[in-house]
């Protein structure tokens, strides 16, 4: 237990001194480094690794942390935090528990979070414990300590203040120390130190709550309802009669979009392709999540089946998955063709990343449905990570940046540029705005100037400390530098 509270310690303490008035930077990676290698040294000391494989979680979780030094996003640097967090959890519960279904997981998970608060109380004891195991000796020489202290300081202080009347030289160093002194034992100092020890405490708690949680309390290793099934009973006629006419609908749909959308038949001349895939995409997207649960909860029912019933359902339920690959596929031309029209934004990526990451669980769904044994709560896991990891390093707001100007270039008379959208675009895509300068539009051209200025002084501005150190940062100041922004009135 010492060991944990130990860790614990040196865990809030490091947190306060990495983030404490800090950006985030390499301290977040910094910060996670530490967190992991000391839960897998408790959780290994401790002999609960039975699953070394999903240590393998990790992997995510270092490389999200790294995107806090090497872009600077900050939609991502919020949304991180949690993805961290919970792909941490995750990788607890699989470490001590390698084969979970999907409830289970739920519940496995919420008890590493709930029972972290409870374990507060955990913590309090130890300290009572060890405060029983102190012996008089340790108490007595605590007690000269302090006394030592008491008569020590008095005289060091008049030595002090004599050397200091005594020598300017001596004086200015120690001046500079009374001064720093007296900043912390002001009003807004004892605020600040107050609130820092608060954080430092609230930290040390939630540490030690977490992994006394994960190691000591066992809500992890019972084996009760290790081998218990997910129990859910529908009557066969009710998910029959949903899959077959979901089925005859998706084949009317399907046909319409091979027809109209991707054909291009349709018998109006004044037909308008990139209007007609405007609408509709989120739609679509929701509608193949719709279709990934009630395969899941086809396939999870209980109710007897005769042999012909388990075919029919089979069947039904490939059908499904088939139109729900076209209904994707219709949705992420739909979203391309939008594109090409009206350009790039956060959202629209953010929806084709979505679409690709549903087709890319169609593939288990499919193995799963062909008899096949595969975790598919786990695949899922696996998949939507990587996913959200190459969403982070694909530099979005460069991307964003590259795509909209490049087309803007490729036709200058594009009414559906959005200047204003890409000025609220971070340092990652400072070095593609710069070719906006070339433009023949004088708005244009004055308008990026106003932004690559306001960036360049906010950029002066910042001087970052080792622990807010990020690669994107350091490379827009560079490349401002060597851009003439400074002799326009932006504010004419």
């Amino acid at each position: 237990m010492e060991i944990i509270l130990g860790i614990s310690a040196v865990l809030a303490i490091l947190q306060s001194i990495l983030f404490w008035n800090k950006e985030p930077g390499i301290s977040v990676f910094i910060f996670v480094i530490a967190c992991i290698w000391c839960l897998i040294y408790i959780l290994n000391k401790k002999k609960k690794i039975i699953n070394k494989k999903a240590i393998l979680f990790i992997i995510p979780i270092i490389l999200l942390s790294s995107t806090y030094f090497i872009f600077n996003n900050v939609l991502f640097k919020l949304l991180n935090v949690f993805v961290i967090a919970a792909l941490g959890v995750i990788m607890c519960v699989y470490v001590c528990r390698p084969k979970l279904k999907c409830p289970d997981f739920l519940k496995k998970a919420g008890c590493v979070l709930g029972g972290m608060i409870e374990s507060v109380g955990d913590i309090m004891d130890c300290f009572k414990i060890l405060e029983e195991k102190r012996d008089n000796k340790s108490l007595e020489n605590l007690k000269k300590i302090g006394k030592a202290l008491l008569i020590t300081i008095p005289i060091i202080l008049v030595v002090l203040l004599l050397l200091m009347s005594a020598d300017q030289v001596f004086e200015g160093i120690f001046d500079k120390i009374f001064l720093s002194l007296g900043e912390v034992l002001s009003i807004k100092g004892i605020v600040k130190l107050v609130s820092r020890l608060a954080i430092i405490l609230i930290t040390f708690l939630l540490c030690g709550g977490f992994i006394i949680n994960l190691v000591e309390d066992n809500t992890l290793f019972t084996k009760e309802d290790e081998r218990r099934e997910v129990s859910v009973k529908f009557e066969n006629l009710t998910i029959n009669m949903i899959l077959t006419i979901l089925n005859i609908i998706y084949l009317i749909f399907s046909v319409i979009q091979i027809t109209n959308l991707f054909m291009h038949t349709s018998n109006n001349s004044n037909f308008d392709y990139s209007s007609y895939a405007r609408q509709g995409f989120f739609q679509l997207m929701f509608v193949s999540f719709i279709n990934f649960i009630i395969l899941i909860v086809a396939n999870i029912n209980k109710m007897k089946k005769t042999k012909g019933q388990k075919v029919f359902n089979k069947i039904m339920s490939l059908l499904i998955v088939v139109f729900t690959i076209i209904i994707i596929v219709s949705a992420f031309y739909r979203m391309s063709l939008y594109q090409e029209t009206y350009g790039y934004t956060y959202l629209r990526i953010f929806v084709d990343f979505i679409l690709v990451t549903e087709m890319l669980i169609s593939i288990p769904v499919i193995i799963y449905l062909l008899g096949k044994k595969i975790d598919l709560l786990k695949t899922g896991i696996i998949i939507t990570s990587f996913m959200y990891v190459l969403l982070n390093f694909m530099n979005i707001d460069n991307f964003i940046a590259k795509k909209n100007i490049d087309k803007y270039f490729s036709n200058t008379e594009n009414s559906n540029f959005d200047i204003s959208y890409l000025c609220n675009l971070g340092t990652d895509a400072t070095g593609e705005m710069t070719n906006l300068l070339n433009a023949k539009d004088d708005y244009i051209v004055k308008i990026t100037k106003k932004y690559l200025y306001n960036q360049k002084q906010n950029l002066n501005l910042d001087k970052m400390d080792w622990q807010e150190y990020n690669i994107s940062k350091k490379h827009a100041k560079e490349i401002l530098e060597m851009q003439n922004v400074e002799e326009i009135n932006y504010y004419e």
